[in-house]
């Protein structure tokens, strides 16, 4: 008896040894926080820029039936926003109004779960992603300015300027890009200072 007792405590105290140790290694260490800027920092146009943005979210198409998470909505708006882009270079305007108004109602949806531009955000462990649904929405209203006033529809032209401003301020409220600036160039206004 005391040799069968004797085993079966020297199996538990193995066990226990080998789980205390599987716990301890599969246990993932504490990750590193992201870089962090001064409240004055200025993401230059080389680290942060339309084309970077773009190259992130390429892949598999979101379609809007599909996108369940913020992060869908996003790449979904990214991707329509590249669209439309290259539907404007082809002087195609009704059809980039189309695809910049939807990316524009894709980076709605994101901006009721998360509200703020990030220079970096990550949206899958270890994944991080250019984040700036405000400034896409600008930026999508400085160009749908030039789509509707090559459409003859100068009243809407007008009407997005307005968005495009409050979307343009909300972004700089948390991210300050030499991108921003550019955009703000284009609707030739001076914000007002905070």
């Amino acid at each position: 008896m005391n040799r069968i007792n004797l085993k079966m405590i020297s199996y538990l105290v193995f066990i226990l040894i080998f789980g205390f140790l599987g716990t301890r290694y599969a246990t993932p260490a504490p990750k590193e926080k992201g870089k962090t800027y001064p409240k004055d920092y200025v993401h230059p146009l080389k680290e942060i820029n339309l084309e970077k943005v773009f190259s992130e979210n390429r892949g598999l198409k979101v379609l809007e039936e599909n996108a369940t998470t913020a992060y869908d909505y996003y790449r979904g708006g990214v991707q329509e926003k590249e669209e439309g882009e290259k539907l404007i270079k082809e002087s195609r305007w009704e059809e980039a109004r189309r695809s910049l108004e939807k990316s524009n109602r894709f980076l709605r949806v994101v901006l009721k779960y998360l509200p703020e531009d990030e220079a970096y955000r990550e949206v899958y462990e270890g994944q991080t992603v250019i984040f700036l649904p405000n400034l896409l929405i600008a930026d999508n209203n400085l160009k749908l300015i030039t789509v509707y006033k090559n459409m003859k529809n100068e009243n809407k032209a007008a009407d997005l300027k307005d968005e495009g401003l409050y979307y343009l301020t909300e972004s700089l409220k948390s991210v300050k890009t030499e991108w921003a600036n550019q955009i703000r160039k284009g609707f030739d206004v001076e914000l007002p200072k905070k």
